[in-house]
């Protein structure tokens, strides 16, 4: 019997029961790789892409409702923008654009990393939510805050939807060659019961900070340690807190656009906005999340006409 083959691209949802705290647990691999390589971004944006990618993963997988999930940077000074979109079967993608030639001249002027601040500043933090069983669409916008990701994201979550909240987020080149790794975890308490008294408040909140602490001891190396399983790391961490762990659920670097899409999207322009598209007799659409690209020619092009005639 050959080594059990360790899934690296998974989200692990668990409680700690009486704490009244839910969590996930999320590790990205190959899959992580596949989106960041397709693109060939320079490091700096791989890495905070990683980190974007991780988070959005625990934010999203937090529903059992399907729908689309979007977590979005946006308006930076430096990187214009980062886009995470998760599916509620796990399907991820992801992708970013910035000022290239003020990149380059920041990167240069320094010996050291840059700061969050001065790659995002002027920014804001989008998380949207779109479900299929309903036509109402939650989206939170908060300045983006702080000196790391975890950081705004803790600013993002007293601002929003004011939930206590613990974050920690992991990313690194695998040492074994230059494939992409990320991991997260987030603690969320959960409210009180309606007929909680206040010392049973109270003692939740002593056990939050708890856990908290606990969850602050985890270090870089566990979080990313490929032969540490996630419920090794989740009872290390939480073994005494009572943690309960449910069944991992599997990540998938997916992207959803399609032939089909693109016609729909190109059906609801202008006759004058088509003909401005077309290049050597043909549209072509690419894909900023995958980077394919789709063509269309002049037979395609009668499908989006609104008059009588196209050309």
């Amino acid at each position: 019997m050959g080594p059990i083959k360790r899934p690296d691209d998974i989200v692990v949802p668990f409680y700690i029961e009486e704490a009244q705290v839910r969590g996930r647990l999320v590790r990205l691999g190959s899959e992580l790789d596949k989106i960041l390589k397709n693109h060939c971004y320079p490091p700096i944006i791989n890495h905070y892409l990683a980190e974007l990618v991780a988070i959005g993963v625990a934010l999203s997988t937090d529903t059992k409702q399907e729908g689309l999930f979007t977590l979005q940077i946006t308006g930076g000074k430096i990187i214009k923008m980062m886009v995470v979109d998760v599916t509620s079967e796990g399907d991820v993608r992801a992708c970013a654009k910035w000022d290239d030639e003020a990149l380059t001249s920041l990167l240069e002027s320094s010996s050291e990393a840059p700061l969050l601040h001065d790659l995002f500043s002027n920014a804001f933090l989008v998380f949207t939510i779109d479900l299929v069983t309903t036509d109402d669409r939650y989206q939170a916008v908060v300045e983006l805050a702080g000196t790391t990701l975890s950081e705004c994201m803790h600013h993002f979550f007293r601002q929003s939807d004011q939930v206590s909240t613990g974050l920690v987020v992991g990313t690194q080149i695998d040492i074994n060659g230059d494939d992409y790794l990320a991991a997260a975890i987030i603690l969320q308490k959960l409210p009180p019961a309606s007929d909680s008294s206040v010392e049973e408040i109270e003692k939740e909140e002593d056990d939050w900070f708890t856990n908290l602490s606990l969850l602050g001891t985890v270090t870089k190396n566990e979080l990313l340690d490929k032969t540490l399983t996630a419920n090794t790391l989740l009872y290390r961490l939480f073994h005494e807190r009572n943690i309960r762990v449910l069944p991992a659920r599997e990540i998938v670097s997916k992207c959803y656009c399609s032939r089909q899409r693109i016609e729909e999207i190109l059906s609801n322009f202008s006759e004058p906005d088509l003909v401005d598209m077309i290049v050597d007799s043909q549209i072509s659409v690419t894909c900023e999340f995958c980077n394919e690209t789709q063509t269309f020619d002049e037979a395609d092009w009668i499908k989006f006409k609104k008059d009588d005639a196209l050309l």
